[in-house]
């Protein structure tokens, strides 16, 4: 059986071991990023934070709004099955 050969990624820079029998990537080293800055990673956490403070708030919103709009569906369902106790709820399968 033949050895991997190595080859490297002309975009990436990544070394792939490639199975000369089947043509097909067998590993890959994916080559590691230059360290950043610190100050700008802290300045991208900063700005994410409130990225997701403003999605977290919005969302807070919307099943405030979502609760109050089932409370106010159920009260009117169930002053509908008080005023006709004996009617049957509506089957959605009926073609009437």
């Amino acid at each position: 059986m033949p050895e991997a050969l190595d080859v490297t990624c002309p975009c990436c820079g990544s070394l792939l071991k490639v199975d000369p029998e089947t043509s097909s990537v067998v590993w890959l080293d994916k080559k590691k990023a230059p360290a950043q800055d610190f100050d700008d990673l802290v300045n991208r956490v900063h700005s994410q934070k409130s990225i997701l403070d403003e999605k977290f708030a919005r969302s807070v919103q919307q099943t405030r709004n979502q609760k109050d709009i089932l409370e106010k569906k159920f009260e009117e369902a169930r002053k509908r099955a008080a005023a006709d106790p004996t009617g049957r709820p509506p089957n959605p399968f009926d073609n009437e």
